[in-house]
C-alpha cells in the first residue's frame, strides 16, 4: 500500500447550497490479480447545507471522468451488474455512500468531513487501473470535481490452488482438503464465484464436497484468499447455446437462442438465473466484465433447468455473451457459469430443411429380451441437425417388424448436451435423439410372432422436431432401421 495523501492546508466553507472539496485519501495498492483493497477517501463539507442518508441530502461517491466516465461501470468495482465485479458497491456506479451509524444514520454537517469507504479488486490482467470518483447529492446535483482517481497496480501472482473439501472444523475455522489443513479468520479475502463475501458468510456456507480456489497464507498476520467456485447445491452449470427458430413452423428466421444447462453430480433440478450482455465483435471469451448483464427481455423466464432450457426470443443482430448461475441467498450471491460468445449474424439465417435419421439402433435392458422390445431399452437416432429437446408429452416412434407386428414405443425423450458417437462417427451435441423406453410397446396390429421384435422398422412417429419445430422426414431418412445388428 502507498502512502496516504495528505488534505490541502486550507479549504473553503459556508459556500450556499451543497458543496464538497477533497480532504485527502488512502494510499494507492499494489496487488495481485483477485486481490481486494479497502479504499478510503474524505470530503470537507464546504457547503451551508447538510449531509445525511435521505432523500434529496444523501451523498454518494459517483463513477466519473475519465475512467470509467459518467455513471459507467468500472473493471476494478462494483455491484456484479453491468460487467462490474462484485466488490459490495452501493451501486456499479456508486462505490460508496455516507456511513449507517447509530439509529439515526449519519449526518454531515457544514464545516465536518465525511469518510467514504468501498472495496476494489484486482483484475486478472497485471496493469495500472483508475478509477475516477466525484461526490454527489443522489438525484440533486454532482458538488466539485478535484479530478479524484483510485488507482491501483496490478502485478502478477501465484495462481490459486483449486481444492476440494473434505471436511470443516467450525470450532477452529479450519478445513481439510487433499489431507492438507487450511486455517482462516477475518482479515482473509473471502469470495463466493467472485463475489465478495464475509467471514461470517463462509464460515456459514462452507461444506464437503465444495470446490474452493486457494491463495493461501500460513502466517495469521498474512491475508489469505478464498474463492469457493462450486458450493454443493448451487454449483454454477455447463452452460451452451445453440440458435434456432423455437416460435414454430410459422417462422421461417433462426433468431432465436436456446441455453442448455448440464447440471453437476451434486445437483438436481436447480433454477438457474440467465442473463445477457452484448459484446464487441470479434470477442473470443465471456467472463464477469465481457459487458452489462440482464435478463433477456425477449423471454419471461428469467432463467431455466437442466429439464427446462431457457429460451431467448427474437435477438437482434450482434455478438452477445450468457451466463447463468443458481443465486444463493445466504451468500447473497451467484456463482455463475459463461458460456462462449454467440454471433447472431444480420439478416438471421433462414430456416433450412426437415430433419433425416443417419443412424438408427437400439441397446437391450439386461431385465429384457434380446429379442423383442422391452421397458429400459434405449434408442439412439443420430440426427442430421439439432433435434429439439426435452421431446414433447406424447412423443412416440411406431415401429413394424419381420413378423408383421405393429407397436408404438415412448418414454424417456431428449438429447444431451454432450457430443455423442454411433457407428464410429461422432455427432455434435443435441444431433443425437435418445429414447428409453417406458412400459410395453402399444400394439397396434398383431403379427405372427407375440411381442415386437427386433429388428424393426420405423414408419411414423409424433412430437419428434428439430429446433425449428420441423418434423422428422421419415422419407428422406437413410436410416430407420432399429437391430439391424447394432
Amino acid at each position: 500500500m502507498g502512502p496516504s495523501i495528505a488534505p490541502p492546508a486550507s479549504v473553503p466553507s459556508g459556500i450556499p447550497g451543497f458543496h464538497a472539496t477533497w480532504y485527502g485519501q488512502s494510499g494507492y495498492p499494489t496487488l495481485c490479480p483477485g486481490q481486494i483493497s479497502r479504499a478510503v477517501v474524505a470530503y470537507y463539507n464546504s457547503g451551508s447545507l447538510g449531509w445525511a442518508v435521505a432523500p434529496n441530502t444523501a451523498a454518494y461517491l459517483g463513477t466519473w471522468n475519465p475512467e470509467p466516465g459518467q455513471d459507467q461501470p468500472s473493471v476494478i468495482g462494483g455491484n456484479g451488474t453491468h460487467g462490474s465485479p462484485n466488490t459490495r458497491w452501493t451501486e456499479y456506479n456508486r462505490p460508496a455512500t455516507l456511513p449507517v451509524i447509530g439509529r439515526y444514520g449519519t449526518y454531515v454537517g457544514p464545516g465536518q468531513v465525511a469518510w467514504f469507504q468501498f472495496t476494489v479488486k484486482a483484475p486478472p490482467v497485471p496493469g495500472t487501473y483508475r478509477l475516477y470518483i466525484r461526490p454527489l447529492i443522489e438525484g440533486v446535483q454532482w458538488m466539485e470535481d478535484y479530478g479524484v482517481y483510485w488507482q491501483i497496480t496490478v502485478v502478477p501472482g501465484d495462481p490459486a490452488q483449486r481444492v476440494t473439501v473434505e471436511s470443516v472444523d467450525m470450532p477452529a475455522d479450519a478445513f481439510t482438503a487433499g489431507g492438507v489443513t487450511y486455517r482462516f479468520d477475518p482479515n482473509d479475502q473471502f469470495d463466493y464465484g467472485d463475489w465478495l463475501i464475509s467471514y461470517d458468510q463462509f464460515k456459514f456456507i462452507l461444506s464437503a464436497g465444495d470446490v474452493v480456489d486457494v491463495n493461501y497464507e500460513p502466517m495469521t498476520s498474512a491475508m489469505s484468499h478464498f474463492n469457493i467456485v462450486a458450493d454443493v447445491g448451487f454449483a454454477p452449470p455447463t452452460v451452451t447455446w445453440r440458435v434456432g427458430n423455437y416460435d414454430g413452423p410459422a417462422v421461417t428466421i433462426k433468431n432465436d437462442v436456446r441455453v442448455d444447462f448440464a447440471e453437476p453430480a451434486s445437483q438436481r433440478g436447480q433454477f438457474y438465473a440467465v442473463e445477457r450482455a452484448p459484446v464487441p465483435a470479434g470477442t473470443t471469451t465471456c467472463t464477469i466484465t465481457s459487458g452489462p448483464y440482464a435478463n433477456p427481455t425477449g423471454s419471461n423466464q428469467g432463467g431455466g433447468s437442466a429439464a427446462q432450457p431457457f429460451i431467448d426470443y427474437d435477438v437482434p443482430s450482434g455478438t452477445y455473451c450468457y451466463r447463468a448461475g443458481a443465486h444463493n441467498q445466504t451468500a447473497s450471491a451467484t456463482a455463475f457459469a459463461y458460456t462462449t460468445p454467440l454471433s447472431m449474424p444480420s439478416p438471421p439465417e433462414p430456416v433450412s430443411h426437415q430433419p433425416t435419421s443417419l443412424d438408427a439402433r437400439v441397446s437391450s435392458s439386461a431385465s429384457g429380451s434380446a429379442s423383442t422390445f422391452d421397458d429400459s431399452d434405449v434408442i439412439k437416432i443420430a440426427f442430421d441437425e439439432a433435434m429439439r429437446s426435452p421431446c414433447p408429452a406424447g412423443t412416440s416412434i411406431r415401429l413394424r417388424d419381420g413378423d408383421g407386428t405393429v407397436a408404438d414405443v415412448s418414454g424417456d425423450c431428449g438429447t444431451t448436451t454432450a457430443v455423442q458417437t454411433l457407428g464410429g462417427i461422432t455427432y455434435q451435441p443435441a444431433y443425437v435423439l435418445v429414447i428409453t423406453i417406458r412400459g410395453t410397446p402399444t400394439l397396434i396390429t398383431p403379427g405372427s410372432i407375440p411381442g415386437l421384435q427386433l429388428p424393426a422398422t420405423v414408419v411414423a412417429q409424433g412430437g419428434i422436431t428439430d429446433e425449428d419445430a420441423y418434423p422428422w422426414d421419415l422419407t428422406g431418412s437413410t436410416d430407420l432401421v432399429l437391430g439391424d445388428p447394432d
